[in-house]
């Protein structure tokens, strides 16, 4: 992937997302085994580290940027209004918090700016490995200060992909014949599966039901490190900020090669 032109302020922006992000999942990880204390309307649990680590996160954002506003998962109304903001950062503290208060070290924190409703800056942190994926629109992406540029793989018995868990949602005909072709995961956190595929660890997600806090960053992660992002459907789709809190996005991210045989199957139902 050939890189364009760093604007110097999204750059800042990445790493100021990167800090935050780190900052809270290695909090997050002296929190691990917490258990739940909250059910939201959805049945998904909540427990006092998600709004323990959340609060750190936002304090420390608020010290460097406080005119901006913030959208948050664990806060009935979302946060400030990023619908109206220029800049509005997107704070997902815990994504896998039925794994972590099962005290399983598979979830991340993620951590994007929104600008005028486009993701520009996005960090995860993978509690599993330490690791922090970032990006900057037009900057590239990052595990580290290494940069990420994914290889294309043809399709074969090691090709994997990410599927949700689908409760709630009935799976495409086409999908469904899929699970018999190739190797399939969940590992229980969406941002989780955009950081692994920008990384080259898996080849592709599937998901029909995810939160604007689940895919700021990544989505921006895998484009900028060279894949290719879209909803369900196959139509170039980035989130906004606008709408009601609890919007859902469909989302399919992966190597061109991959994210192209999910579409074929999605369309042609076979």
């Amino acid at each position: 992937m050939a890189c364009m032109a760093l604007p110097s302020d999204w750059h800042a922006y990445r790493i100021t997302a990167v800090e935050l992000a780190r900052l809270g999942g290695e909090a997050a990880l002296s929190y691990r085994g917490e258990r739940v204390v909250e059910r939201k309307r959805d049945q998904s649990p909540v427990t006092e580290a998600d709004r323990a680590v959340q609060d750190l996160i936002v304090r420390a954002l608020r010290n460097r940027h406080a005119d901006h506003a913030v959208v948050l998962e664990e806060h009935p109304e979302g946060g400030a209004d990023g619908a109206t903001a220029d800049y509005c950062w997107i704070v997902d503290p815990i994504d896998g918090t039925r794994n972590f208060a099962r005290g399983l070290r598979l979830f991340a924190t993620s951590v994007a700016l929104m600008h005028r409703g486009s993701p520009v800056a996005g960090a995860i942190f993978d509690a599993s490995s330490g690791d922090v994926f970032s990006a900057a629109a037009g900057g590239g992406a990052f595990v580290g200060e290494r940069p990420l540029c994914l290889a294309d793989r043809p399709i074969g018995p090691d090709t994997t992909i990410a599927f949700s868990s689908f409760r709630g949602h009935e799976v495409p005909a086409g999908v469904r014949r899929l699970f018999d072709e190739i190797l399939f995961r969940n590992c229980g956190s969406a941002c989780l599966h955009q950081a692994w595929v920008a990384a080259g660890l898996i080849d592709a997600q599937y998901s029909p039901d995810t939160k604007l806090w689940d895919v700021a960053a990544g989505t921006l992660i895998v484009a900028e490190a060279g894949g290719c992002v879209t909803d369900t459907r196959g139509r170039s789709r980035w989130p906004t900020a606008g709408g009601p809190h609890e919007q859902t996005y469909d989302i399919a991210v992966g190597t061109p090669t991959a994210h192209r045989l999910l579409m074929e199957r999605v369309r042609s139902g076979a």
